[in-house]
């Protein structure tokens, strides 16, 4: 409603004709407001989009507020039905058909590296998803929001040996062990990993063109497991 303020000394028919006039200027401004607006949603629904698709689905409000975009503008987009919201400060956008758990779950510690039976699968060691997503992480730290998952805490010198990028199956790049120091923590914690498991894994990797056995001699040196994996090598 126009805050229209009757001028003194004034006649009736130019007093309405002011009225009038402040209205349809009033008008004209929530019209270019409104317009404005909705040219603003689209350029930022536009944006998510973008990193959507540069993520395989995955959107961050911290990605999204580089480029411009309030967090709340999120809330919208899921009211919209638009984004589904995966944890705190993480979104998906529901057409790229289904999110990576893997990369979502790295993506709320950039400290845990995938290992164990999580690596093998990420390396084609095994032949079989895991019950359980396995990661490692380095003593003192706090892993108590990593729930849903195995952590493996390890002395801070062992924390970064072995540590490579790999691809989960829709693309993603996540951080895990390479094939030799998970050979080497496999060994090392062998008494509680499946029997079956940890023979097909040493037969794949022995069969590999990608092994290294200089590398995986080199890493059990460091770990105290040479004797141990010298013995599996000379059955194999």
């Amino acid at each position: 409603m126009c805050n229209f303020i009757w001028p003194v000394n004034i006649c009736s028919h130019c007093a309405i004709t002011l009225y009038f006039t402040e209205c349809l200027q009033f008008a004209r401004y929530i019209c270019y407001y409104k317009a404005r607006k909705e040219e603003l949603d689209v350029s930022k629904s536009q944006i998510v989009r973008e990193i959507a698709e540069e993520n395989n689905g995955i959107v961050t409000t911290a990605e999204a507020a580089e480029r411009g975009v309030e967090s709340w503008y999120f809330t919208e987009m899921v009211r919209e039905g638009t984004l589904e919201k995966v944890k705190h400060g993480v979104y998906f956008m529901g057409e790229a058909g289904g999110y990576d758990d893997l990369y979502v779950m790295q993506l709320r510690s950039r400290r845990a590296v995938y290992s164990y039976q999580t690596a093998l699968y990420l390396h084609d060691l095994a032949d079989r998803i895991p019950y359980m997503n396995e990661a490692t992480v380095p003593q003192g730290y706090n892993a108590s929001h990593l729930d849903g998952m195995i952590v493996h805490y390890v002395k801070k010198e062992w924390y970064e040996i072995g540590i490579t990028e790999c691809s989960t199956i829709m693309g993603n790049t996540v951080k895990a062990y390479d094939m030799e120091r998970t050979i080497c923590d496999l060994i090392r914690d062998r008494k509680n990993q499946d029997s079956e498991i940890f023979r097909k894994a040493i037969h794949i990797y022995m069969e590999s063109e990608k092994k290294d056995i200089w590398k995986l001699r080199e890493y059990a040196e460091q770990f105290g497991i040479s004797g141990k994996l010298e013995d599996i090598l000379q059955v194999i």
